[in-house]
């Protein structure tokens, strides 16, 4: 499965780590690439996340050639006007269409809703911003009283724990209760 963590400036760098292990654990665990992850930015090199740390891209948005299963959308500790990351949002729009599962984490639920990608579909987001969410996209029914959602093939979650669940969901469909719950395990032990 090929995974698209996206990368834009001032993304929150743990709500692409903390993901991006699960995937990584699942290889891991099951002695294969399961997971192929691409961390796709809006160009070319590296991508300043919020902490000031740099994040070299292996994709672009405009030569992003594969096809994603797996599309993860992070949060940033602001995301303000609807003119901001553009490129990240008309990609989206695009390609959201196409990928067989969509997930925003955080905040990230801001783009996934700016690509209109959320119309009469449920979201999460972090209770901070959820009454925001509602008010600046009244056709999203943002449920902030959810840590982790799913509706069809859109994921959403309230944080970076959460984020990590639901890259575990993810996983659960794909490979099965008890895997999941290995790699889950075995995260926990690793933070030991």
């Amino acid at each position: 499965m090929h995974v698209a963590m996206m990368l834009y400036p001032g993304f929150r760098l743990l709500e692409v780590t903390g993901p991006m292990d699960v995937f990584h654990e699942a290889n891991r665990l099951g002695g294969e690439m399961l997971y192929e992850q691409h961390l796709v930015g809006p160009s070319p090199g590296p991508v300043l996340c919020a902490s000031g740390v740099a994040v070299g891209t292996t994709d672009s948005l405009s030569d992003a050639q594969t096809s994603f299963d797996i599309v993860v959308v992070p949060g940033s500790p602001v995301i303000s006007s609807r003119l901001e990351h553009c490129e990240l949002v008309d990609w989206l729009s695009d390609a959201g269409l196409r990928v067989r599962r969509l997930a925003s984490v955080s905040n990230g639920a801001f783009l996934v809703a700016r690509a209109g990608l959320a119309d009469h579909r449920a979201l999460t987001t972090n209770c901070r911003d959820a009454q925001r969410l509602s008010a600046e996209y009244p056709l999203v029914h943002v449920m902030s009283d959810q840590r982790y959602l799913k509706d069809g093939n859109l994921y959403s979650s309230c944080g970076v724990s959460d984020g990590m669940q639901l890259a575990l969901a993810l996983v659960r469909e794909d490979l099965g209760e008890d895997f999941a719950r290995s790699i889950a395990r075995s995260l926990s032990r690793q933070r030991e």
